[in-house]
């Protein structure tokens, strides 16, 4: 890795940038931050209502969904910080000596990893088997949050990350009998609570893990649109909910989403 190119990456926002909070932010924090950002997207959304392109909000909104999700998860958090500790140090090096060290360590030709950006670190996803590692959580992180010691709030991850793993057969079993009557999987909120009922994981598992009240996640999963605050919370708490579950966001954003607007269409005629 080149100066320039370590100078680049320093200049992607990290998730706690993108959510402007401290690294050292509590995860009520975090959440409040998360909702702030939301509203902020939705006031944006009616004041530039025809010159702010929908992409460029639902970019926003991915971006923050996902930091939300990242720094929600103690064991991806603690992963993550360490990343970040790992990018400083990189860039308090001579350049030469990154250039060294990119080359030592570069990936074999074909590998899959080679064609990731170094920005594309800190974007970390739900990693299977992560059950089995018991990462340190970061000595900032606090003692307890919303209820739940640190240690309870990582076992809740980690139980997640078994029944998400354990259940990926049943879960391709169930696409291919929705397939077999319909010729393709169509994501609603039916479709979905049989996706968590099929992982075993409970809406109050969820509302623990997500940090969003298992009423919108209720409302997730029964279609009720008008209990969300805006769109914008709706879209925000959906990505929430998918990416807990280790689902495909593109699919089912589209798929749901597609039906909201079908609601609103029907709503004011």
């Amino acid at each position: 890795m080149t100066g320039l190119e370590n100078s680049l990456m320093q200049e992607e926002e990290n998730y706690y940038q993108i959510l402007s909070v401290p690294s050292t932010a509590t995860l009520i924090e975090i959440r409040n931050a998360f909702e702030e950002k939301l509203e902020e997207a939705h006031l944006e959304a009616i004041a530039a209502y025809s010159l702010l392109p929908e992409v460029e909000t639902e970019e926003k909104l991915l971006q923050y969904s996902q930091a939300f999700v990242a720094l929600a998860n103690p064991i991806a958090r603690a992963k993550y910080d360490d990343e970040i500790k790992q990018l400083e140090i990189a860039s308090k090096q001579p350049a030469n000596q990154l250039d060294s060290a990119s080359t030592t360590i570069a990936p074999h030709p074909g590998d899959p990893e080679r064609e990731k950006t170094e920005a594309a670190l800190l974007r970390i996803k739900p990693v299977k088997k992560q059950h089995e590692e018991k990462l340190e959580i970061t000595k900032s992180a606090p003692k307890e949050v919303v209820g739940q010691t640190q240690e309870e709030r990582q076992d809740f991850y980690l139980n997640l990350a078994v029944k998400n793993e354990l259940s990926e057969d049943s879960l391709e079993e169930y696409y291919s009998k929705l397939r077999a009557h319909g010729g393709k999987v169509t994501f609603n909120g039916a479709v979905l609570k049989q996706i968590r009922e099929l992982k075993s994981i409970t809406l109050d598992e969820l509302a623990k893990i997500t940090c969003i009240r298992s009423t919108y996640l209720e409302a997730i999963e029964d279609e009720i649109f008008h209990k969300f605050p805006s769109e914008i919370y709706l879209k925000g708490y959906l990505i929430c909910y998918v990416e807990a579950m280790n689902l495909s966001v593109e699919k089912i954003y589209e798929d749901y989403i597609c039906l909201y607007k079908n609601y609103l269409e029907a709503k004011n005629g």
